[in-house]
């Protein structure tokens, strides 16, 4: 995916992302701002504004003091394993010839990124850095995966943890993975609700996420793959919220396969 400019300097993105942050201030006293944690330093500072906005929003650095960087317990702390390079459905690392590898992103993850998914992870045991084991086991000894397929999960407590890197492509929903931040909140949604501490700092998860990586959409993992119904029916309510809360458009359009999946081979002569 590249980025078109708009005559104003401004990418498609850009312009999108100022008619999410125009609503989601509006909704300030409800739902709480959309703001990043080190979008200042990372990114720069940027005003999104035009000369035609009656009320433009503050610059990012306004932005970025209303809410930090939500707190992330680290793949060390909650003991992940090492990826295993030589998993069966995920071995070696990525070619054209060896599609299903292991991807490691290249370049600037704001031009590859586009769309978060919400699943749920059907399973729980314990307590939340346990259910992370588990699920991380799962994916390694079950499906045959290189890592945990998910970038993060949340807990039903609210902790929030690190999963797979975001410099890696996931394995989380079939045909769809490059360009697809995958985050699982905790439990099985189809007999159970979300509790308040998950929605909540799920929220701000998904909030900073799309300044971070600007974003354009969020999306079930049933809407991209009709064959399940996560992130089951107790959590479909809230995806709105979600994407309301980071200014993004709900559903699939966002997805853009890689460039080289584009390419139409040439028949053999």
């Amino acid at each position: 995916m590249r980025r078109s400019s708009s005559s104003n300097g401004l990418t498609r993105r850009d312009l999108l992302g100022l008619a999410g942050m125009t609503v989601t201030a509006a909704g300030l006293t409800c739902i709480g701002g959309i703001v990043g944690y080190f979008l200042v330093d990372e990114l720069g500072q940027r005003s999104r504004s035009t000369a035609s906005d009656p009320t433009p929003p503050p610059a990012r650095s306004a932005w970025t003091k209303q809410i930090e960087r939500p707190t992330i317990i680290t793949r060390a702390e909650w003991s992940a394993r090492e990826p295993n390079h030589a998993a069966e459905n995920e071995s070696g690392f990525y070619t054209l010839d060896n599609p299903e590898g292991w991807r490691d992103y290249e370049g600037d993850l704001r031009a590859i990124y586009r769309t978060v998914v919400v699943h749920h992870s059907v399973i729980y045991k314990t307590d939340d850095p346990t259910t992370m084991q588990e699920i991380q086991t799962e994916h390694l000894d079950l499906r045959k995966w290189a890592d945990v397929g998910y970038h993060f999960g949340v807990g039903v407590s609210g902790q929030v943890f690190e999963g797979r890197s975001l410099g890696a492509r996931g394995t989380h929903v079939e045909q769809f993975n490059s360009g697809s931040v995958g985050v699982v909140f905790f439990g099985n949604f189809e007999i159970q609700a979300p509790t308040q501490p998950q929605i909540d700092q799920g929220r701000r998860l998904i909030d900073w996420l799309a300044l971070r990586l600007e974003l354009t959409h969020l999306a079930g993992h049933g809407e991209f793959n009709d064959f399940t119904d996560c992130p089951g029916d107790n959590m479909l309510p809230y995806l709105d919220l979600f994407a309301i809360s980071a200014g993004l458009v709900r559903g699939t359009g966002g997805y853009q396969p890689s460039p080289e999946q584009l390419i139409t081979p040439t028949p053999e002569e």
